[in-house]
Protein backbone atom coordinates (compact mmCIF):
# COMPACT_ATOMS: atom_id res chain seq x y z
CA UNK A 1 0.00 0.00 0.00
CA UNK A 2 1.29 3.32 -0.77
CA UNK A 3 2.21 6.68 1.29
CA UNK A 4 -1.30 8.32 -0.24
CA UNK A 5 -3.97 5.89 0.18
CA UNK A 6 -2.70 5.70 3.47
CA UNK A 7 -3.08 9.34 4.43
CA UNK A 8 -6.35 9.06 2.53
CA UNK A 9 -7.69 6.84 5.80
CA UNK A 10 -6.53 7.91 8.36
CA UNK A 11 -9.07 10.67 9.76
CA UNK A 12 -8.02 13.82 10.63
CA UNK A 13 -7.85 14.76 14.62
CA UNK A 14 -9.91 18.23 13.81
CA UNK A 15 -12.90 16.29 12.05
CA UNK A 16 -15.23 14.24 13.80
CA UNK A 17 -15.65 10.54 13.38
CA UNK A 18 -17.83 9.39 10.35
CA UNK A 19 -20.41 8.12 12.42
CA UNK A 20 -20.72 10.81 14.79
CA UNK A 21 -23.80 13.63 13.69
CA UNK A 22 -23.17 17.01 14.40
CA UNK A 23 -27.15 18.79 14.81
CA UNK A 24 -26.66 22.06 13.07
CA UNK A 25 -27.61 25.30 15.49
CA UNK A 26 -31.29 25.20 13.48
CA UNK A 27 -31.70 21.76 14.88
CA UNK A 28 -31.78 22.86 18.29
CA UNK A 29 -34.97 22.59 19.78
CA UNK A 30 -36.65 25.65 20.69
CA UNK A 31 -37.06 26.11 24.87
CA UNK A 32 -40.63 25.61 25.75
CA UNK A 33 -42.06 28.91 27.36
CA UNK A 34 -42.93 29.25 31.33
CA UNK A 35 -46.84 29.10 32.01
CA UNK A 36 -47.97 32.28 34.05
CA UNK A 37 -51.09 32.86 35.84
CA UNK A 38 -52.98 34.01 32.80
CA UNK A 39 -52.68 31.15 30.75
CA UNK A 40 -55.08 29.04 33.55
CA UNK A 41 -58.11 28.54 32.10
CA UNK A 42 -61.23 28.07 33.82
CA UNK A 43 -64.15 26.39 32.75
CA UNK A 44 -67.98 27.26 33.29
CA UNK A 45 -69.32 25.23 35.90
CA UNK A 46 -71.77 22.39 33.72
CA UNK A 47 -75.58 23.91 33.93
CA UNK A 48 -77.71 22.18 36.28
CA UNK A 49 -80.03 19.92 34.50
CA UNK A 50 -83.53 20.88 34.01
CA UNK A 51 -85.18 17.84 35.48
CA UNK A 52 -82.94 18.54 39.02
CA UNK A 53 -83.84 22.42 39.28
CA UNK A 54 -87.67 21.69 38.76
CA UNK A 55 -86.79 19.01 41.98
CA UNK A 56 -85.40 21.20 44.05
CA UNK A 57 -87.96 23.96 43.33
CA UNK A 58 -90.39 21.97 44.29
CA UNK A 59 -89.03 20.54 47.52
CA UNK A 60 -88.48 24.13 49.04
CA UNK A 61 -92.04 25.02 47.80
CA UNK A 62 -93.25 21.80 49.93
CA UNK A 63 -91.11 23.35 53.05
CA UNK A 64 -92.73 26.52 52.45
CA UNK A 65 -95.91 25.17 52.43
CA UNK A 66 -95.70 22.97 55.20
CA UNK A 67 -94.58 26.08 57.35
CA UNK A 68 -97.72 28.05 56.66
CA UNK A 69 -99.93 25.02 57.23
CA UNK A 70 -97.89 24.55 60.69
CA UNK A 71 -98.54 27.89 61.61
CA UNK A 72 -102.52 27.80 60.84
CA UNK A 73 -103.46 24.57 62.08
CA UNK A 74 -100.90 24.08 65.60
CA UNK A 75 -99.94 27.54 66.38
CA UNK A 76 -102.67 29.39 67.62
CA UNK A 77 -103.68 30.65 70.53
CA UNK A 78 -105.53 28.71 73.09
CA UNK A 79 -104.39 29.82 76.30
CA UNK A 80 -103.85 33.55 77.52
CA UNK A 81 -102.09 33.77 81.20
CA UNK A 82 -101.86 37.42 83.10
CA UNK A 83 -99.42 38.18 85.68
CA UNK A 84 -98.91 41.38 87.56
CA UNK A 85 -102.39 42.61 87.75
CA UNK A 86 -103.95 44.12 90.80
CA UNK A 87 -106.46 46.47 89.83
CA UNK A 88 -108.22 44.73 86.94
CA UNK A 89 -108.66 41.22 86.17
CA UNK A 90 -107.04 38.86 83.82
CA UNK A 91 -110.01 38.67 81.84
CA UNK A 92 -110.18 42.83 81.63
CA UNK A 93 -106.34 42.80 80.49
CA UNK A 94 -107.11 39.91 77.65
CA UNK A 95 -110.15 41.95 76.65
CA UNK A 96 -108.17 44.80 76.14
CA UNK A 97 -105.58 43.40 74.39
CA UNK A 98 -107.66 42.32 71.93
CA UNK A 99 -106.20 38.86 71.34
CA UNK A 100 -108.82 35.86 70.73
CA UNK A 101 -108.79 32.32 70.69
CA UNK A 102 -107.74 30.82 67.25
CA UNK A 103 -105.49 33.69 66.76
CA UNK A 104 -102.09 32.86 64.98
CA UNK A 105 -99.13 33.18 67.47
CA UNK A 106 -97.19 34.56 64.62
CA UNK A 107 -99.80 37.26 63.58
CA UNK A 108 -101.94 38.78 65.92
CA UNK A 109 -99.42 41.43 66.50
CA UNK A 110 -97.74 41.70 69.72
CA UNK A 111 -97.09 45.66 69.27
CA UNK A 112 -100.71 47.00 68.65
CA UNK A 113 -101.60 44.52 71.63
CA UNK A 114 -99.60 46.10 74.13
CA UNK A 115 -100.50 49.66 73.03
CA UNK A 116 -104.04 48.50 74.07
CA UNK A 117 -103.44 47.31 77.17
CA UNK A 118 -101.34 50.77 77.92
CA UNK A 119 -104.87 52.66 77.32
CA UNK A 120 -105.64 51.45 80.52
CA UNK A 121 -105.51 54.04 83.73
CA UNK A 122 -103.83 51.63 86.32
CA UNK A 123 -101.51 49.74 84.03
CA UNK A 124 -98.20 51.52 84.18
CA UNK A 125 -95.73 48.83 81.80
CA UNK A 126 -96.80 45.49 79.90
CA UNK A 127 -94.98 43.21 78.26
CA UNK A 128 -95.65 39.95 76.06
CA UNK A 129 -94.28 37.18 74.38
CA UNK A 130 -95.42 33.78 73.34
CA UNK A 131 -94.97 30.38 74.32
CA UNK A 132 -95.09 28.09 71.52
CA UNK A 133 -97.30 26.14 70.66
CA UNK A 134 -99.89 27.83 71.94
CA UNK A 135 -100.07 30.27 74.85
CA UNK A 136 -99.50 33.77 75.31
CA UNK A 137 -98.11 35.33 78.29
CA UNK A 138 -98.70 39.25 79.59
CA UNK A 139 -97.01 40.34 81.88
CA UNK A 140 -98.39 43.69 83.52
CA UNK A 141 -96.88 46.44 85.94
CA UNK A 142 -99.68 48.69 87.50
CA UNK A 143 -99.01 52.59 88.91
CA UNK A 144 -98.51 51.79 92.63
CA UNK A 145 -98.72 55.44 93.45
CA UNK A 146 -101.20 57.93 92.40
CA UNK A 147 -101.41 61.61 93.06
CA UNK A 148 -104.09 64.24 93.41
CA UNK A 149 -104.52 67.31 91.23
CA UNK A 150 -107.42 69.56 90.57
CA UNK A 151 -109.22 70.11 86.98
CA UNK A 152 -110.09 73.46 86.08
CA UNK A 153 -113.38 72.70 87.65
CA UNK A 154 -111.64 72.27 91.13
CA UNK A 155 -112.69 69.04 91.09
CA UNK A 156 -109.95 66.18 92.41
CA UNK A 157 -108.32 63.76 89.93
CA UNK A 158 -105.58 61.10 90.63
CA UNK A 159 -102.53 60.44 87.82
CA UNK A 160 -99.64 59.07 87.92
CA UNK A 161 -95.91 60.21 88.62
CA UNK A 162 -95.67 60.08 84.50
CA UNK A 163 -98.47 62.05 84.70
CA UNK A 164 -101.38 59.70 83.07
CA UNK A 165 -104.38 60.30 84.66
CA UNK A 166 -106.15 57.42 86.51
CA UNK A 167 -110.06 58.25 87.81
CA UNK A 168 -111.65 61.00 88.93
CA UNK A 169 -111.19 61.10 92.75
CA UNK A 170 -113.83 60.14 95.15
CA UNK A 171 -114.73 62.87 97.80
CA UNK A 172 -112.47 63.15 100.46
CA UNK A 173 -109.87 60.57 98.33
CA UNK A 174 -107.35 63.48 97.83
CA UNK A 175 -106.19 63.35 101.37
CA UNK A 176 -105.00 60.24 101.38
CA UNK A 177 -102.72 61.23 98.36
CA UNK A 178 -99.90 64.03 97.66
CA UNK A 179 -101.64 67.04 96.48
CA UNK A 180 -99.96 69.02 93.68
CA UNK A 181 -100.84 72.74 94.63
CA UNK A 182 -100.54 75.62 92.12
CA UNK A 183 -101.56 73.88 88.61
CA UNK A 184 -104.81 72.72 86.92
CA UNK A 185 -105.48 69.74 84.52
CA UNK A 186 -107.76 71.12 81.80
CA UNK A 187 -110.05 68.49 80.86
CA UNK A 188 -109.15 65.41 82.69
CA UNK A 189 -109.91 61.75 80.92
CA UNK A 190 -108.68 58.50 82.72
CA UNK A 191 -106.27 56.85 80.00
CA UNK A 192 -104.81 60.12 78.65
CA UNK A 193 -101.87 62.37 79.55
CA UNK A 194 -102.83 65.30 81.86
CA UNK A 195 -102.65 68.45 80.13
CA UNK A 196 -101.81 72.04 81.85
CA UNK A 197 -104.77 73.95 82.11
CA UNK A 198 -102.89 77.52 80.92
CA UNK A 199 -103.56 80.56 83.04
CA UNK A 200 -100.34 82.42 82.74
CA UNK A 201 -101.28 85.56 80.62
CA UNK A 202 -99.72 86.92 77.68
CA UNK A 203 -98.37 90.40 78.18
CA UNK A 204 -98.48 92.53 74.61
CA UNK A 205 -96.08 95.04 73.83
CA UNK A 206 -96.49 98.84 72.48
CA UNK A 207 -96.48 97.61 69.30
CA UNK A 208 -98.92 94.85 69.87
CA UNK A 209 -96.18 91.85 69.78
CA UNK A 210 -97.40 89.24 72.14
CA UNK A 211 -94.74 88.33 74.83
CA UNK A 212 -95.10 84.68 76.09
CA UNK A 213 -94.95 84.38 79.69
CA UNK A 214 -91.66 83.34 81.38
CA UNK A 215 -93.14 80.52 83.16
CA UNK A 216 -96.33 78.23 81.64
CA UNK A 217 -98.16 76.02 83.49
CA UNK A 218 -96.92 73.06 81.24
CA UNK A 219 -93.93 73.49 82.88
CA UNK A 220 -94.97 73.86 86.40
CA UNK A 221 -96.64 70.76 85.82
CA UNK A 222 -93.70 68.85 84.04
CA UNK A 223 -91.81 70.01 87.52
CA UNK A 224 -94.42 68.48 89.68
CA UNK A 225 -94.14 65.55 87.82
CA UNK A 226 -90.32 65.61 88.28
CA UNK A 227 -90.51 65.82 91.71
CA UNK A 228 -93.21 63.04 92.47
CA UNK A 229 -90.77 60.24 90.41
CA UNK A 230 -87.50 61.87 92.62
CA UNK A 231 -89.55 61.16 96.34
CA UNK A 232 -90.39 57.55 94.85
CA UNK A 233 -86.99 56.99 93.85
CA UNK A 234 -85.99 57.56 97.47
CA UNK A 235 -88.57 55.48 98.71
CA UNK A 236 -91.11 58.82 99.80
CA UNK A 237 -94.26 57.08 99.05
CA UNK A 238 -97.34 58.62 101.00
CA UNK A 239 -95.33 60.39 103.01
CA UNK A 240 -95.47 64.13 101.59
CA UNK A 241 -98.45 65.55 102.19
CA UNK A 242 -98.30 68.36 99.12
CA UNK A 243 -95.99 69.27 96.52
CA UNK A 244 -96.74 73.34 95.58
CA UNK A 245 -95.37 74.36 92.27
CA UNK A 246 -97.09 78.16 92.18
CA UNK A 247 -93.72 79.58 92.38
CA UNK A 248 -90.64 77.57 90.38
CA UNK A 249 -88.50 80.08 92.20
CA UNK A 250 -89.55 78.74 95.52
CA UNK A 251 -90.94 75.46 95.48
CA UNK A 252 -92.52 73.80 98.52
CA UNK A 253 -93.26 70.70 100.15
CA UNK A 254 -94.86 69.38 103.12
CA UNK A 255 -93.37 66.11 104.29
CA UNK A 256 -96.65 65.22 106.49
CA UNK A 257 -97.36 68.11 108.97
CA UNK A 258 -94.39 67.94 110.76
CA UNK A 259 -92.08 69.84 108.28
CA UNK A 260 -92.60 72.27 105.42
CA UNK A 261 -88.95 71.60 102.98
CA UNK A 262 -88.42 74.70 101.04
CA UNK A 263 -86.84 73.40 98.48
CA UNK A 264 -85.55 76.66 96.31
CA UNK A 265 -85.78 77.09 92.32
CA UNK A 266 -85.50 73.84 89.96
CA UNK A 267 -81.75 73.72 89.85
CA UNK A 268 -80.29 70.34 91.20
CA UNK A 269 -84.26 68.75 92.60
CA UNK A 270 -83.30 65.24 92.46
CA UNK A 271 -80.10 65.97 94.68
CA UNK A 272 -82.60 68.01 96.25
CA UNK A 273 -85.16 65.28 97.48
CA UNK A 274 -82.40 63.01 98.32
CA UNK A 275 -80.85 65.60 100.97
CA UNK A 276 -84.27 66.26 102.27
CA UNK A 277 -84.60 62.54 102.90
CA UNK A 278 -80.97 62.35 104.92
CA UNK A 279 -81.80 65.24 107.18
CA UNK A 280 -85.36 64.46 107.90
CA UNK A 281 -83.60 60.63 108.89
CA UNK A 282 -81.24 62.43 111.06
CA UNK A 283 -83.82 64.40 113.05
CA UNK A 284 -85.53 63.50 116.00
CA UNK A 285 -89.27 61.76 115.74
CA UNK A 286 -90.69 64.89 117.75
CA UNK A 287 -89.43 67.60 115.68
CA UNK A 288 -91.13 69.76 113.56
CA UNK A 289 -89.88 72.64 111.42
CA UNK A 290 -88.91 74.44 108.32
CA UNK A 291 -86.07 73.02 106.18
CA UNK A 292 -84.54 75.33 103.74
CA UNK A 293 -82.53 73.63 101.54
CA UNK A 294 -79.88 75.93 99.15
CA UNK A 295 -77.16 75.85 97.18
CA UNK A 296 -73.96 77.63 98.38
CA UNK A 297 -71.09 77.49 96.27
CA UNK A 298 -72.00 74.46 94.39
CA UNK A 299 -72.76 72.30 97.67
CA UNK A 300 -76.68 71.81 99.04
CA UNK A 301 -76.65 73.56 102.15
CA UNK A 302 -79.86 72.71 104.97
CA UNK A 303 -81.27 75.74 107.12
CA UNK A 304 -83.55 74.71 109.42
CA UNK A 305 -85.77 76.74 111.79
CA UNK A 306 -88.10 74.87 114.38
CA UNK A 307 -91.99 74.86 115.24
CA UNK A 308 -91.41 75.02 118.67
Amino acid sequence: MDTKEKTRRTPSPNRPPANRRVAAASEKKPAQPQKTPQDVVYLPPKPLARGKLLLRLATVAAIVIAIVLAMSVFFKVEYIEVSGVNQYTPWDISEASGIREGDHLMSFGIAGAAAKIMELPYVKDVRIAIKLPNRVLIEVTEVEVTYAVKAQDDAWWLLSSKGQIVEKAEEGEQEQHTKILGVHVLNPVAGQSAVAQETHEQSTMPDGTTVPPVVTSAQQLSVALDITEYLENNGIIGDAQSIDVNDLGDIQIWYGSQYQVKLGDTSQLSYKISFMKQAIEQRETYDSGVMEIKVVDGDLKLYYTSFQ
